[in-house]
């Protein structure tokens, strides 16, 4: 939606991108009525590149959820090859198994609350951006978890 409402913007069609964050915000559970305040071209642009941060670490954060519903509790079904003395818990396979576990059953536990509050975040911003009461620290906390996500996907590649 963020590179829709982006490539909107840039085209000139603002009531298109407008009734789209609205509807966004309204699915999302908007707690208050966004007011119609209708933003600029450039507001739009920079949220939609806040929302595609966004949108980019949830969808890594969604396949990590996948990873370790299917490799965590089943690790000794999924994974067939050698257990050496590398691996997390090895060099026996129950080990490795134990250990596969026990860090991917609190990650599927806590990754769902983590979703739920970057979709919270993201109808803050598109509150923020009409004009519709929402903390100063909205911004900056997305920013953060941006960075901090860029950080996540780096240590996870380099990890493989």
């Amino acid at each position: 939606m963020s590179l829709l409402g982006i490539g909107n913007s840039l085209l000139g069609r603002a009531d298109t991108v407008h009734r789209t964050w609205r509807r966004l915000a309204r699915f999302q559970g908007s707690p208050d009525p966004i007011r119609l305040r209708r933003p600029g071209a450039a507001s739009v642009i920079i949220n939609g590149l806040v929302s595609a941060a966004l949108g980019l670490l949830t969808w890594f954060l969604l396949m990590i959820l996948v990873i370790a519903v299917v490799r965590g509790p089943f690790y000794g079904f999924v994974e067939t090859g050698p257990v050496g003395p590398g691996t997390w818990g090895g060099p026996t396979k129950a080990g490795a198994w134990a250990v596969h576990a026990a860090v991917a059953v609190p990650i599927i536990v806590a990754l769902p609350f983590v979703l739920r509050g970057l979709a919270l975040l993201q109808a803050a911003t598109i509150r923020r951006l009409y004009g519709s009461g929402s903390s100063r620290l909205v911004l900056p906390a997305t920013i953060l978890l941006a960075v901090l996500g860029a950080l996540l996907f780096s240590s996870w590649i380099q990890q493989l």
